[in-house]
């Protein structure tokens, strides 16, 4: 009986409440139908222009990406045998010479600056060696001492062809002129080595004289330096610049690649681009502890003297008969994780991303795989492939 009174009440409020369902029904139908009748219509592109081909992207004439951008030629080049080593420029010390004074001295004057081209023979310094002033009175004396034994080995042979002398005189008298003629060649070598036996001798003014022709690398010495002979400095450094040696560190992993006469090629930082070749002379018999390497060392033919002692260069070895693979810029590559893609001009403003394999890798130049699909020739991004990458991601 409760329960039939309760349901008699509700039914009358549920009754009102119908028609105000209804109505927000409708309203919300009406609204729904007003904006589909309303919408936008869809994008140009979107009605009649086709949709461009996956990994393309295409420019307009006017687009501003295209003053960014920069394209070049696909080449071809030997690939190398070893990853990039570090390597540096250094004098070849066969044709260098380090010039120490001969004797105490003090400097009056030089004859040569560094940079200076010299030949063999040329003055580089005038010292003022009283040691050089004793060495020619030396000389003076023993000759002096040579001529008077001769003349008494000459009297002594005359006395014993008479019957006057005994024979143990003239042969001590004999001794004595050998004794001399020894001491006078001694001097006069000592004298030689100091100055060239040609060479004008004034007083005790010795001259330093290049012994090889080549340039004047470094100079330790100015006007009334005193010197010796003992010093820890060389006073001048000459070196034929035409040859350098690059010592290279080469990992233990590429011992086998490392054999006298095998080629090097090489880049230094002051002339980027640029490839400088070498041929290893000699091969270091152990493993340095400290490092890990083996010391390399090449031969570097440097006639038109660009190259400079103790430049840093990053040095690959190569081998005779190496494949020869496509080699691009280092700056035309996108590496996104584990994949490698670069963009090629297919058209003009048109290019198109193509993933390669890169079999090697230096800081300027990557050497591709066979199977990358790029042939000599194409024209590819080397710079602003970024903003090609950009466009390409927002059409997608």
């Amino acid at each position: 009986m409760t329960q039939s009174a309760s349901d008699r009440r509700a039914r009358p409020r549920i009754q009102r409440l119908a028609p105000l369902v209804l109505a927000l029904l409708l309203g919300m139908g009406g609204f729904a139908a007003w904006r589909i009748e309303h919408a936008a219509p869809p994008p140009p592109q979107e009605q009649g222009k086709p949709r461009a081909p996956a990994n393309r992207v295409r420019l307009e004439q006017d687009a501003s990406q295209l003053a960014f951008l920069k394209l070049a030629a696909v080449s071809l080049a030997p690939l190398p045998a070893s990853d990039p080593m570090n390597a540096r420029l250094a004098l070849a010390e066969d044709r260098t010479a380090r010039i120490f004074p001969p004797l105490a001295g003090r400097i009056l004057a030089l004859k040569a600056a560094p940079g200076d081209t010299v030949v063999p023979g040329s003055p580089l310094a005038i010292l003022d060696a009283p040691d050089f002033g004793q060495a020619i009175a030396d000389l003076r004396k023993a000759q002096a001492d040579a001529t008077l034994k001769k003349k008494a080995l000459a009297r002594a042979q005359t006395l014993f062809e008479g019957e006057v002398l005994a024979r143990r005189d003239l042969e001590a008298a004999q001794a004595d002129a050998r004794a001399a003629d020894a001491e006078a060649d001694r001097a006069r070598l000592r004298l030689a080595n100091l100055a060239p036996p040609s060479s004008r001798i004034e007083g005790q003014r010795l001259i330093l004289r290049a012994p090889l022709g080549g340039v004047v690398v470094d100079r330790q010495a100015n006007p009334g330096t005193e010197v010796r002979p003992d010093a820890t400095t060389p006073l001048f450094i000459l070196s034929d610049l035409r040859h350098l040696w690059l010592n290279i560190d080469l990992p233990e992993q590429a011992a086998d690649l490392a054999k006298p006469g095998a080629a090097v090629n090489f880049a230094v930082e002051a002339f980027p681009g640029e490839r400088f070749s070498a041929r290893i002379e000699q091969v270091g018999a152990m493993v340095d502890p400290a490092t890990r390497r083996i010391p390399v060392r090449a031969l570097v033919d440097n006639a038109d003297g660009r190259l400079k002692p103790e430049m840093f260069a990053r040095a690959t070895i190569s081998q005779p008969k190496a494949a020869t693979v496509i080699r691009v810029p280092v700056g035309a590559l996108l590496t996104d994780g584990l994949t490698t893609r670069l963009f090629v001009q297919i058209s003009p403003r048109e290019f198109e991303r193509r993933r390669v394999s890169v079999a090697r890798q230096d800081a300027e130049f990557a050497y591709l795989t066979p199977d990358s699909g790029i042939k000599p020739g194409d024209q590819i991004v080397v710079r602003g492939a970024l903003l090609l990458a950009s466009e390409l991601a927002q059409g997608e």
